[in-house]
């Protein structure tokens, strides 16, 4: 599990999830912009956990400076996790890649994420934009009058964070 503080927010990821996102960065020039939505659940006191993330589907668009995902596409697949979790996973945002070492998202994706919370019924007042980038992500939490509190992590740290989160644990036991 990886653990990121924004603010007064806490927001973990797992291994799989980071791993899968990853599985996507664009370290070679054919390779197009990829991306999908954040599933998870609402723990309490401003914590956040991201348990699923959807891949590119084939009713997406994509191209090496841009990614469009389907919002039909996405809803079912919201739906189901919803559904098979008894309401326990929600939408949490959105993920996609970027074709630069150190991502920062661009005019295009401020107003997208602002449109998903601000035009959606969701199930959390607060939701995340994370993009992928070669050597670090760019993680951002989201509220209706805004984007809030932002991080840019590389590769290195993430892996340090989780060490230290794993020596911590073996620690305990």
């Amino acid at each position: 599990m990886i653990e990121f503080e924004l603010g007064n927010l806490s927001i973990k990821i797992s291994e799989e999830v980071f791993e899968k996102m990853k599985s996507f960065i664009q370290d070679e020039n054919h390779k197009p912009e990829a991306g999908g939505i954040l599933i998870g659940h609402y723990l309490e006191d401003n914590n956040y956990s991201i348990t699923d993330v959807s891949s590119p589907s084939e009713f997406d668009k994509s191209s090496r400076f841009n990614f469009t995902r389907s919002k039909k596409n996405a809803q079912k697949i919201i739906n189901t996790i919803f559904k098979d979790s008894k309401g326990k996973k929600i939408y949490l945002g959105e993920w996609h890649t970027h074709p630069e070492d150190y991502p920062t998202p661009s005019g295009l994706d401020k107003k997208s994420i602002l449109e998903q919370i601000q035009g959606n019924i969701l199930n959390s007042e607060i939701i995340f934009m994370l993009i992928v980038g070669r050597k670090g992500i760019y993680i951002s939490s989201v509220e209706k009058n805004g984007i809030k509190n932002s991080l840019n992590i590389n590769y290195d740290e993430i892996n340090k964070i989780s060490l230290d989160i794993l020596r911590a644990n073996l620690t305990k036991n």
